[in-house]
């Protein structure tokens, strides 16, 4: 089960039904000033309490805005999960050869996906329940880092049935690390003369 206990924010209106849940919800909230500065806060978070955050941010610009925060998030293998609002499905250019259609639309999910674990965009309600889970869960397994899903306006002011909500079973596994890579180690260890070691922070 997820189990954020904090969201670093920038409302807009885009994100504006993910906002107001925010306020509904348990999750502690912090507003911040630019988003940017909410990955950020979300990658000193984790390395002061090792524990994961949320990012609540707006479609077009409020997604670009995040990329600096982003890339460090993913160059240092923090987990954070990102969540972008979109214009409703209807507004949506994909497709028309349009540049855009719904007010600051922008398909934030081919930029972000070099610097991501996981980016995908909600089109089915159905689905959004098995894709927070499935994010949060390949966030934090393996080496770790930032999860992106970007869901639209009128998906985020749905009443979603939850009898009709997707619940696929998801199990997750560490990676093992084979006997023969070990002993490969050992074996170069022996050898060097002046054995040098970096670590990075995927070692925890």
């Amino acid at each position: 089960t997820c189990a954020l206990p904090i969201s670093f924010t920038v409302s807009g209106g885009g994100c504006i039904h993910l906002i107001d849940s925010l306020r509904k919800s348990k999750l502690s909230t912090i507003c911040v000033h630019h988003e940017q500065a909410a990955l950020m806060a979300s990658e000193g978070y984790y390395r002061m309490n090792g524990k994961i955050a949320a990012n609540i941010i707006t479609t077009g610009p409020g997604g670009t805005n995040t990329l600096t925060g982003l890339l460090g998030l993913w160059l240092d293998s923090i987990p954070s999960i990102i969540v972008s609002g979109q214009v409703q499905r209807s507004q949506m250019s994909k497709n028309t050869g349009c540049r855009q259609i719904g007010d600051q639309e922008f398909d934030i999910i081919p930029v972000v996906k070099t610097m991501t674990k996981y980016a995908k965009s909600i089109i089915n309600p159905n689905e959004i329940l098995q894709e927070l889970e499935y994010a949060y869960q390949i966030a934090i397994h393996g080496r770790k880092g930032p999860v992106w899903l970007d869901i639209p306006l009128d998906i985020q002011a749905m009443e979603i049935d939850e009898n009709q909500l997707i619940k696929e079973k998801i199990e997750f596994k560490n990676p093992i690390i084979e006997t023969s890579s070990i002993l490969k180690f050992e074996k170069l260890l022996e050898q060097a003369k002046k054995p040098l070691i970096i670590i990075g922070n995927g070692i925890r």
